[in-house]
């Protein structure tokens, strides 16, 4: 069997924790996509900081991989449609020219890409065109500490907020989802997980084949208010749920109110049970 080939695209808007999220699986790309706002405008219309993203890529593209190119993908009044069509972008811009296209958030760092391997041999082994994978939720970072989201009791849980992987071809939806049969990844032991407690989809095939070490850390709130904010009011999501206002009343002051909150993801109910404080060091530490 040929070697497996990888791509990748990565949207040049969100500069924070690319550096390290980038470097992760950059060694195992043959092709990289960066599709470039020309008016440098969010979804949402608002300006993100393009200039210093592309640079962030720049210094870590030392084989040359990086295809920019632009376009327009701003709607005031639906931004998610405006996030899922410049994901397409990307993805039909990478091409066929590879087996499998990874779309990892820029704030999502994956720990073990060596563990992608055995993972696409199942999605191949299934007929899966996307896959989803684990992601530990860090809610919000201090100094010294950071919340993590976990199950009620305390217990380890992983969210599922879309494929990381796809085939080329695909069609996306809903941002990175994909049309087609998936290949939901499950962490040893987990049974707490939403996802996971509730029955598979239709066309969602599952197998546990992950340690806790192999989830993905997702850094999408744990970061500084001031990037926090500029990440709220350019969302997809920020007109349909009202995100600033749960930014200002829930998030602003969870580390001092982290143990009695409860249910605490902006809009889905029971995705996020509880928060637990961990040392801002090691595995953590930003």
């Amino acid at each position: 069997m040929a070697e497996r080939t990888l791509g990748a695209y990565v949207l040049p808007g969100d500069p924070v924790w690319l550096a390290r999220t980038l470097a992760q699986y950059y060694p195992m790309l043959s092709a990289l996509a960066v599709p470039v706002p020309s008016d440098g405008l969010s979804w949402t219309g608002r300006p993100l900081p393009v200039a210093e993203t592309l640079a962030i890529i720049d210094a870590l593209d030392t084989r040359g991989l990086a295809d920019r190119f632009e376009g327009r993908w701003t709607n005031l009044d639906r931004p998610r449609d405006a996030g899922t069509a410049q994901r397409q972008a990307a993805l039909d811009r990478v091409g066929d020219g590879v087996d499998w296209v990874l779309q990892i958030d820029n704030d999502e760092l994956l720990p073990h890409p060596e563990a992608l391997s055995a993972v696409l041999d199942e999605a191949d082994r299934v007929g899966a065109i996307a896959v989803e994978w684990p992601m530990r939720v860090l809610y919000r970072r201090t100094r010294r500490t950071v919340l993590e989201v976990v199950a009620a009791n305390g217990a380890p849980v992983y969210d599922y907020p879309g494929p990381i992987a796809v085939r080329p071809g695909a069609l996306l939806t809903e941002a990175r989802r994909a049309a087609g049969p998936l290949l939901r990844v499950a962490v040893e032991g987990d049974d707490q997980s939403l996802q996971i407690t509730r029955a598979p989809e239709a066309d969602e095939f599952r197998a546990t084949l992950l340690q806790p070490e192999h989830a993905i850390l997702h850094n999408s709130w744990a970061r500084h208010p001031r990037d926090v904010w500029r990440k709220v009011t350019s969302s997809g999501h920020s007109r349909d749920f009202g995100l600033a206002r749960y930014y200002a009343t829930r998030w602003l002051s969870s580390p001092l109110t982290w143990r009695v909150q409860r249910d605490v993801h902006p809009f889905s109910s029971g995705l996020w049970p509880a928060l637990a404080r961990r040392e801002n060091a090691g595995v953590y530490a930003d």
